[in-house]
């Protein structure tokens, strides 16, 4: 079978990052004052990690979250990161977050849909929707 897909050779580019650079060292010296910035997943790994640095440059960062319990202990450390509650397995939870942000009047600069889960027990959303689908695909673009 011929098809017309070419393909596009993958080159390096050198931009001087690499898989040992840290999120700071990402960011440089960026000012993000004045921005806001949402990051999901933004309590736990690589999510706190950009929660961490985007607040250090300025930004507000919200970060939503289904356990705030657990959320506030690992942001307790970083001045000025917002609290919110989403469930992304929940669709009204979704749409309660975004309701509240629209209401609040402020414009959204940076979104980091860092949450996910993996490897879980099988479960459904109320769509009816696999948990894993559900999370990491549909709750992070609604």
């Amino acid at each position: 079978m011929k098809t017309n897909d070419t393909i596009t050779p993958q080159e390096p580019l050198n931009t001087g990052f690499g898989p040992r650079t840290t999120a700071a060292e990402a960011v440089g010296k960026v000012n993000l004052e004045g921005k806001v910035a949402i990051v999901t997943g933004g309590y736990s790994g690589l999510g706190l990690e950009t929660t961490r640095v985007l607040a250090a440059v300025g930004a507000k960062v919200i970060v939503p979250a289904r356990t705030p319990e657990k959320a506030k202990a690992a942001l307790a450390s970083i001045p000025g990161v917002e609290l919110e509650m989403l469930d992304l397995m929940d669709p009204a939870s979704i749409d309660a977050f975004a309701e509240r942000f629209v209401r609040s009047g402020r414009p959204l600069h940076i979104l980091v849909n860092s949450a996910g889960v993996m490897a879980s027990e099988e479960a459904y959303d109320s769509r009816g929707y696999e948990q894993q689908f559900a999370v990491n695909h549909l709750g992070t673009s609604n």
